[in-house]
């Protein structure tokens, strides 16, 4: 592990007590990442970030979400995964600020239930449209309505852990029409 003291100030509390970690890791379904952690010695600031260090093979998995109990199911997404549910019509694209996460099927359908009541407290216009969307999560998760979750990543380091996933490696054109760099959530049902 590398630690030094850097001639910053804190974004919170201005003083020059920032502290920089990094190391390397090898994390099961990710592979070699750099771990970076900047401390306040002072005020306790904390922000941290995990960057991967290898590429794959483009890669998207699919899995069909039918019961209650599919929603153990993990889902590993990287900082380039984009997650779809085309059944409702979301999708969240990477973006530049895009974290990684470790989670499983019910994770990734509570993250997409925090975008919708943002967007109906954003929109009230909206609400209707987002009301039947989080009725329609709320099926999946009860398994009263089959759904697909699918994961398209251009540096493959995403994945869906299920003896039930299809995995498949994306052509050269498919890679092309996927976002790196851009922030964009798309929940089509809404336009």
């Amino acid at each position: 592990m590398v630690e030094t003291l850097l001639d910053s100030p804190c974004p919170i509390c201005g003083k020059k007590t920032l502290l920089y970690r990094a190391e390397e890791l090898n994390l099961p379904h990710f592979g070699k990442c750099l771990e970076t952690t900047i401390i306040c010695k002072s005020c306790g600031f904390r922000h941290a970030d995990v960057m991967m260090l290898e590429v794959h093979d483009a890669m998207e998995y699919k899995v069909s979400i039918e019961s209650e109990k599919d929603m153990y199911i993990k889902v590993v997404r990287s900082t380039s995964g984009t997650l779809l549910i085309p059944e409702i019509g979301a999708k969240l694209e990477p973006g530049p600020l895009s974290e990684a996460f470790i989670t499983n099927v019910e994770g990734v359908l509570n993250r997409f239930v925090d975008i919708l009541v943002q967007i109906m407290h954003d929109s009230p216009e909206k609400k209707d449209a987002v009301l039947e969307i989080l009725r329609k999560i709320g099926y999946i998760r009860h398994g009263r309505m089959k759904a697909t979750l699918i994961i398209k990543d251009p540096l493959g380091n995403s994945a869906i852990i299920s003896d039930k996933t299809e995995k498949r490696k994306l052509s050269e054109e498919e890679t092309k029409e996927l976002k790196l760099g851009e922030f964009a959530i798309d929940i089509s049902a809404l336009k």
